[in-house]
């Protein structure tokens, strides 16, 4: 079975934007809770616009297919963008979901009521139900847009057992209330675990100071796409280039997906061991060793040389396959200079904006 995952048509809207208007000096809305009632926070259109591309190169790189709902690729497909070579090489591709509505009404309709967890999120989304049903019109079409449209693709998501990679803008909905997606994701639990050790390398590289430590928060793959373009058009390229530098990983993730969707626990215990090995050798290369297996760092062509009495079978096994990547994309940058890099590309560099995105993936050690 592909390793697919479900995708926004905004999103894909929002970066072909990205790439033909540039960086948006505007704001969005973010939708956040306050006990019993919502409200909107502004946020940079231009913080959104980065995220949704981050997650776009990571998907591109490591799922075997992007599915997006096959009526409204309009947004996106009208214009000039980098996402069409992916279309046209099969990585994106239009599903009719819509095809058969009854399938996606009923969790649809259960999703909104779970992600309703305050009474004015609630009225005001009946209020946008009323306005559909009287004069095809609502009255908060970002509500509606956020609320009814991600439940809507969750619900895809769902149905479909995919994934499902939602804009930025409905995620932050979904984490401000307490929503968890439907679906399992190999891919998902892959970057988190990433992130994860990054921000304990770079905690060891810069110590905890909480004035002055700050690590870059910028997921790995982006990471090395940043690196490997000289120009804002190359990117969605050396993504897709970089698929087949990517092929063992990609068919790793895909037999964890399996294992999961099949609730295979000996599988699945297999892989988290799998994890667990790249977690101790980071933490034998960073010099966090056990008592009794001291471990030192020595100068040397990486960021460190390990020098360690542990397993020196894990340690081999770290050097090759699934593993080896793993570790390569947890020591291949910081993300400081490649996020200065970024903003830089889109003629950012100094500006409020460009403060904006640096200040937005910035966080305290």
């Amino acid at each position: 079975m592909a390793q697919g995952v479900v995708s926004d048509n905004w999103s894909l809207q929002d970066i072909t934007t990205l790439f033909t208007k540039g960086l948006e000096h505007d704001y969005a809305a973010e939708i956040v809770f306050n006990t019993e009632v919502h409200s909107y926070n502004p946020i940079s259109s231009a913080i959104i616009q980065t995220e949704a591309l981050f997650d776009f190169i990571s998907d591109l790189i490591l799922r075997d297919e992007i599915l997006v709902e096959e009526k409204f690729t309009y947004s996106w497909e009208r214009v000039h963008s980098p996402i069409l070579e992916a279309k046209n090489l099969g990585v994106v591709r239009a599903h009719p979901f819509l095809s058969e509505p009854e399938k996606i009404a009923g969790p649809r309709d259960r999703i909104v009521e779970h992600i309703c967890s305050t009474e004015s999120l609630r009225l005001s989304h009946l209020k946008n139900v009323d306005g559909w049903k009287t004069n095809r019109q609502t009255p908060d079409p970002l509500l509606s847009a956020t609320l009814w449209g991600g439940a809507g693709m969750c619900a895809r998501s769902f149905v479909y057992e995919k994934g499902y990679t939602p804009h930025p803008l409905r995620k932050r909905l979904f984490l401000n209330s307490g929503f968890l997606l439907p679906a399992a994701d190999a891919l998902h639990q892959l970057t988190t675990f990433l992130d994860d050790q990054k921000v304990k390398v770079t905690k060891k590289i810069y110590g905890n100071d909480s004035l002055f430590s700050a690590y870059i928060n910028i997921p790995a793959l982006p990471i090395r796409v940043i690196q490997e373009a000289s120009s804002a058009d190359q990117l969605i390229t050396v993504a897709l280039q970089m698929r087949a530098d990517f092929q063992s990983l990609r068919n790793w993730l895909k037999m964890f997906q399996n294992a999961m969707s099949a609730d295979d626990t000996k599988s699945l215990l297999d892989y988290r061991r799998q994890l667990d090995s790249v977690n101790q050798y980071i933490d034998k290369k960073i010099g966090f060793g056990a008592k009794n297996k001291p471990v030192t760092m020595e100068a040397g062509m990486g960021i460190f040389k390990i020098a360690t009495q542990g397993n020196p079978f894990e340690n081999l096994k770290n050097q090759f396959g699934v593993r080896a990547t793993l570790n390569k994309l947890i020591f291949g940058g910081a993300g400081a200079a490649e996020l200065k890099k970024y903003v830089t590309m889109f003629g950012e560099q100094g500006s409020g904006v460009g403060y904006e995105i640096e200040r937005s993936f910035t966080k305290n050690a």
